[in-house]
């Protein structure tokens, strides 16, 4: 069997500290994860403080306890955009971040320049090694779900690609890796994928590609999530995520990406209502996903990333997924790991 496997996943894992009987500490052990991503709020209990993140302090020996129970350097990783989603909120003492839409708003690159530099400065101390941002994502109005919490930088391609890229090599200079989303553009949408499916056919436009290609072919795009919406016109059956001609079509060929393909969480009801754990990780790896993120955070399932670690065995072995197929994303998440190590 693979002892590899479980580098496709990065999990979510209750607990603000690491004991004997924590069942993160095993499960890196055990399965070889490829990373862990922190939140602040457990959803279930609908509180700050409640999961992963409560002071700097704490939350630097947690990092440093993750770490230390993987062979390879983990993957810590964390949904920090500043405005609406921010876990290191200012309740735990940490420094305000303002939202992505401000940062647009102020239009200023020096701005941004020193905002970033403070962010990678902060996750680098914090052990933070990977960040869920930019949003790539084009302001889509008053109608739009990621335009509705600050998410969105400008309706402006060019500003767009302009202060991302000032972001990503801010962060990188600071040993942190950045992640852009929400391919293949999210920001006409006005659902939300956390809740239900997303269609956007209607609403989307090519434009939205443009942050994408530029900082593709600029080479600061190490790692992008597919969004889960749906749009007819690139795939009549499967969202993004799960979408063989949006992500292997699209992004690495018609666009060139090189770089490793995460998912965006597929316990989100766009597609844990439809499809169960087993098919869904065999549709996103044939349609080119390399890393799962299984929060764990929308509803909690303390068998989750052991069922996720057996299906993709299950997949295997049964010959559902090639090992070729599953030695091809290991090595993508290598070479993004070797970069981890670059910088320090």
């Amino acid at each position: 069997m693979m002892k590899e496997i479980g580098n496709l996943i990065i999990a979510g894992f209750r607990g603000s500290s690491v004991s004997e009987d924590t069942p993160i500490r095993d499960w890196i052990n055990d399965f070889q994860l490829g990373g862990v991503i922190l939140y602040d709020m457990d959803l279930e209990y609908n509180q700050l403080g409640t999961r992963n993140i409560r002071s700097a302090e704490q939350l630097k020996n947690l990092n440093v306890s993750l770490q230390s129970f993987s062979k390879e350097p983990l993957f810590i990783a964390i949904d920090q955009e500043g405005g609406e989603v921010n876990r290191l909120n200012t309740k735990y003492g940490f420094p305000e971040f303002p939202s992505w839409n401000k940062i647009g708003q102020l239009d200023d690159l020096k701005f941004t320049e020193a905002y970033s530099r403070k962010l990678g400065e902060l996750l680098n101390n914090l052990h933070i090694n990977l960040n869920f941002a930019p949003v790539l994502d084009v302001d889509g109005g008053s109608s739009s779900f990621i335009t509705n919490q600050g998410r969105a930088l400008s309706s402006n391609i060019q500003k767009i690609t302009e202060h991302s890229r000032v972001f990503i090599k801010q962060l990188k200079q600071q040993g942190v890796l950045c992640c852009g989303k929400h391919f293949p553009g999210q920001g006409s949408a006005s659902g939300d994928t956390h809740a239900g499916a997303t269609d956007i056919t209607t609403t989307w436009d090519k434009q939205e590609l443009g942050p994408y290609k530029s900082l593709i072919h600029s080479r600061h795009l190490d790692a992008i999530i597919v969004a889960h919406t749906f749009h007819n016109k690139f795939d009549s059956e499967f969202p993004a995520s799960m979408s063989r001609k949006t992500i292997t079509d699209l992004l690495r060929i018609k666009l060139g990406f090189r770089g490793v393909v995460i998912c965006d969480d597929p316990s989100m009801k766009a597609i844990s209502a439809h499809y169960n754990l087993k098919t869904t990780l065999k549709c996103m790896l044939y349609a080119g996903v390399d890393m799962f993120i299984l929060g764990n955070n929308l509803e909690y399932d303390p068998h989750l990333i052991p069922n996720a670690v057996h299906c993709l065995q299950e997949l295997v072995s049964e010959g559902a997924v090639s090992e070729n197929r599953i030695y091809e994303s290991l090595h993508r998440i290598q070479l993004l790991r070797l970069k981890l190590k670059g910088n320090g």
